[in-house]
């Protein structure tokens, strides 16, 4: 099994947006998972936790993407998250450290750049969250 490890800048993040805030908060151990209290009106809503999550999974399928450029010998494409679909969440935290292990699974694409991954978060053995995500990938500027 390879391990991939996804390193960036910067961004907008649930730790911040920018890189000072980002580092600073990574370095404290703070978690950008956190439950959404002004989601506590949303009577049918199922899950209190942030879009956070769904940036874990954003980031699983930059890393599949940015491994088959690589093995194509071609640098890494912009990509974007145009949304999500069924998303579902058992858990409303994880302690810092927690090792969460995603899954992200190619279901669709398109030679537009349009794609869609359904996605899984593991925690201790069990299916904690899922979701489609929906992306797009700009063309190549050779």
């Amino acid at each position: 099994m390879r391990r991939v490890v996804v390193t960036g800048m910067a961004g907008i993040t649930s730790l911040g947006d920018t890189w000072a805030a980002i580092d600073a908060a990574m370095a404290a151990g703070r978690s950008g998972v956190r439950r959404m209290p002004e989601w506590d009106a949303i009577a049918d809503l199922q899950t209190r936790l942030g879009a956070p999550v769904v940036e874990l999974m954003a980031q699983a399928i930059a890393a599949f993407v940015g491994l088959e450029a690589q093995r194509k010998g071609r640098p890494p494409k912009i990509g974007y998250l145009l949304g999500t679909r069924a998303y579902r969440c058992t858990r409303a935290d994880f302690a810092p450290g927690s090792r969460i292990g995603i899954k992200a699974d190619l279901v669709f694409r398109d030679d537009s750049g349009l794609g869609a991954f359904d996605c899984t978060l593991h925690h201790d053995g069990r299916q904690i969250a899922e979701a489609t995500l929906k992306v797009y990938e700009t063309p190549d500027h050779d």
